[in-house]
């Protein structure tokens, strides 16, 4: 049983990742139309460990959390600052805290005897096939 367990968790660390990494990229298309792609090409996700230890790593750009930072502050001409109603690209804390909640949404109550059935009819089917 720990078995499938553990690679229920490993399955689904990988797959939140990769949806993190695609629709993060999306977003990055849209807010910056046409830039050097360095932004999208030096994301990754890696899944580490095994079972219950198996931890997920999203590596992004250093700079892309200052890119979701609002400007509260813009220069004028004069040098004089002004209040700024801007907004952020919204392309990293959005994506984080949404990916994170649906990733423990997940691991809390995607295990279910459905998923133990669909996992074990895999191996059989690998063992056997």
């Amino acid at each position: 049983m720990d078995a499938i367990r553990s690679k229920f968790i490993e399955n689904t660390l990988r797959d939140e990742g990769n949806r993190f990494i695609r629709n993060q990229g999306i977003a990055i298309k849209n807010a910056l139309k046409s830039r050097t792609g360095n932004l999208i090409r030096n994301r990754k996700a890696t899944v580490t460990g095994t079972g219950s230890n198996a931890q997920l790593h999203i590596e992004v750009p250093a700079y892309t959390r200052f890119l979701d930072i609002r400007n509260k502050f813009k220069r004028s001409r004069r040098g004089q600052s002004k209040r700024s109603s801007g907004r952020g690209l919204q392309i990293y804390n959005r994506f984080v805290m949404g990916h994170y909640y649906g990733l423990a949404e997940r691991l809390q109550f995607g295990y279910t005897q459905e998923t133990i059935d669909m996992i074990r009819s895999k191996w059989e089917g690998g063992f056997n096939g």
